[in-house]
């Protein structure tokens, strides 16, 4: 869920997949910069790629 995900950004992770996996279904690009933008850690450069 959520809290694993933000917790982990907020622990200091530095790089994210976006979407889906290579074999795995993913959650959406736009619920991932959603929670981005909720922690204060927007991804500017890919704000109008989705």
């Amino acid at each position: 869920g959520d809290l694993g995900t933000e917790q982990g950004l907020l622990g200091g992770i530095n790089a994210v997949i976006v979407g889906n996996y290579l074999t795995t279904l993913g959650r959406s690009p736009q619920d991932d910069l959603a929670l981005l933008a909720k922690l204060q850690m927007p991804v500017k450069a890919l704000a109008n790629v989705f």
